[in-house]
Order: C-alpha cells, then structure tokens, then sequence
C-alpha cells in the first residue's frame, strides 16, 4: 500500500474520534481522550490533519479503547468519521480516482510504506498531483486534493508551494 491509499486506511480505523471536544453528547472517556492526544504538528483547528494522522489516531484509538465501553467508543467513532467528512477528509470513501492514482505512481526515493518520505519527495508529488488533477473531478477532486494535502501537513510537510493550495 502506498501513500494515498495507506493514510487513508490508517485514518479510516480510528478518525472517528477526532473531534469530541465539541460534542458535548458524547461521552467522557472519549472526550478525555481527545483532549489530551498530541495531534502536533497538526493545527490545532486543522480537523483535516488530524482525520489522516497516523500517529494520533493509533494514540487516540488506544485511549478510547481503554478508556471507554464498546458502546461509548462506536458513538465516538460515528461522530466522528461525519465530522471528518465535513473537514474534507472523507476517509470513508476513496475516489476510485484516488486509488488508480495511487497505484499507479511510485517514487524513485521512498519505499510505499514510508509515508513522511513521499510528502518530501517533490517530483512524486508533483505526478500525484498530475494524475489527480487528470483523473478526478468535482468531489472527488476535492477530496482527493485535500486528503493528500492534509496527510502531508500530518508529517509536517506543507506541499501547497507544491501542488498549491487544496
């Protein structure tokens, strides 16, 4: 699995606990868990970065995992994956687009499990880019385009002087 596609499915098994602070129904173990997992070098508004990053969403899934009931860590993840959708990283969804994309373009730098290494690797983000912008539109433009500028902005990488802006 490479870089799209892996920061993607990495975020589908835990982004639905990223927001619980503003949900006041959920319920307090996850709202705890939220509070106090390190989401750097993720903005602390950027719900985005944090619906893709993996390393807080494996510390967030952990938390929530022990902290909270079966029932309570469901409700937490329900919200949210919706809040994640809204945020533009729908990772419950990757365009078909997305997916070719990624299987299609390699680096000649990074092995495809060393996901920091791609966000660095400007000639193969300039052909993800390429390939996005050639194979995808409307929504699934924007979700592509936002999901991979997201989940570099998750290892500290901006790659908007890049691509521009998402």
């Amino acid at each position: 699995m490479r870089f799209s596609i892996a920061v993607l499915f990495a975020a589908s098994l835990a982004s639905g606990y990223t927001i619980l602070k503003r949900q006041t129904d959920l319920p307090a173990c996850a709202q705890t868990c939220y509070t106090n997992t390190d989401f750097s070098p993720c903005n602390a508004t950027d719900i985005a970065c944090r619906c893709v990053h993996p390393n807080y969403l494996t510390a967030l899934q952990t938390c929530v995992s022990s902290s909270c009931s079966e029932q309570d860590a469901e409700t937490a993840a329900l919200v949210g994956v919706a809040t994640c959708q809204a945020a533009g990283a729908d990772i419950t969804n990757i365009p078909a687009c997305v997916q070719t994309c990624d299987q299609n373009t390699q680096s000649s730098t990074c092995t495809p499990d060393d996901l920091a290494c791609h966000c660095k690797d400007t000639t193969y983000i300039q052909a993800i880019d390429s390939c996005v912008k050639a194979s995808c539109t409307g929504q699934d433009l924007t979700t592509a385009k936002t999901g991979n500028a997201a989940a570099c902005r998750a290892f500290g990488v901006d790659i908007s002087s890049v691509v521009g802006a998402a």
